[in-house]
């Protein structure tokens, strides 16, 4: 049974990507939504201090079987999903756009949507189309130059609308901004480096936003309490909300409302996305540097529902 939870953050919230944070330089602003194991690790996390565990006692295996069946052992890959990362806003449901949608470079948005379509046969070979995920690639007519609406949010109930307005699209900044933060390094005895300062860049979410996250199952949490979310262990505040009517079956495309980890197996089925995106991370049950992994943006769009979670899309 899928479970929904609406998380308000008490302040902003820190994503890392897999850039340096060396002294002096300025970090970039990572990818949000988060990668779904971010979001995961805080759930295990909540799960595991509602019970009064030790990470430690987690870690170590000392742990009723009862718990580790619904959030897995430690070191070990969640056996539950992140089905989606939505936004809220004032009570309406957002969602990624579609990575294969344009408008007009000099338009005004929602004056005409241009959905990128996949090429016929004949003019793939006149063209000479290829690319890394093979030749299905999203091509739109524009009159001048497409630019595209990927990294914006699109209201829920206007998906499978014949026609987009331009309120029923958000910027990025209409929802959150991003700030600087400065910060301080400290040794491997956590003492501070004299003159060492870094700059990390934060997200702060606007007034009347949340976040709506969608999961594979109960995981026995409380139905409100608190998370800790992303890098320095930001503080969120969730609640269970009622489940999204979201769409299911069979389509030509279908949209992503979480991001994805880009392997070989999905790289085929990739339509249309955002920039992929490094991320990388620390491993606390091994106490070391997690392996870098390549994500793609919510909002990409597949040739195939390739998690079982992506909303299918209008012809």
């Amino acid at each position: 049974m899928s479970i929904w939870y609406q998380l308000t953050p008490a302040d902003t919230l820190f994503f890392r990507g897999a850039e340096p944070m060396e002294a002096g330089q300025l970090s970039t602003n990572a990818l949000f939504p988060p990668p779904v194991s971010v979001i995961q690790g805080a759930l295990r996390t909540a799960a595991l201090q509602q019970r009064n565990i030790s990470f430690a006692d987690y870690n170590a295996g000392h742990c009723p079987t009862s718990l580790t069946d619904v959030i897995g052992k430690s070191g070990e890959i969640a056996p539950f999903a992140v089905s989606a990362v939505l936004l809220k806003k004032d009570g309406m449901l957002y969602v990624p756009c579609p990575a294969h949608w344009f408008t007009e470079e000099n338009g005004v948005v929602g004056e005409k949507i241009l959905r990128g379509h996949a090429p016929a046969s004949m003019t793939v070979e006149a063209l000479g189309l290829h690319s890394s995920s093979g030749v299905t690639l999203p091509l739109v007519k524009a009159t001048d130059e497409a630019k595209s609406l990927a990294g914006r949010w699109l209201r829920l109930d206007r998906l499978y609308a014949t026609e987009i307005k331009t309120n029923d699209l958000m910027a990025a900044s209409d929802l959150y901004d991003s700030e600087a933060r400065i910060g301080i390094a400290i040794d491997g005895k956590r003492k501070v480096k004299q003159g060492a300062l870094y700059s990390a860049g934060h997200l702060r979410l606007r007034a009347g936003v949340e976040l709506v996250v969608g999961t594979s199952r109960d995981l026995g949490l409380n139905k409100t309490g608190l998370l800790r979310l992303g890098g320095e262990q930001r503080v969120c505040g969730y609640t269970v909300t009622p489940a999204p009517d979201l769409s299911t079956g069979q389509a030509s495309l279908y949209l992503s409302l979480a991001p994805i980890e880009l392997t070989e197996d999905i790289q085929p089925h990739v339509f249309a996305s955002g920039k992929p995106i490094l991320i990388a991370g620390w491993d606390l049950h091994h106490g070391f540097h997690k392996a870098s992994k390549t994500w793609l943006p919510a909002g990409a769009v597949f040739s195939k529902n390739i998690n079982n979670y992506c909303l299918p899309l209008p012809q």
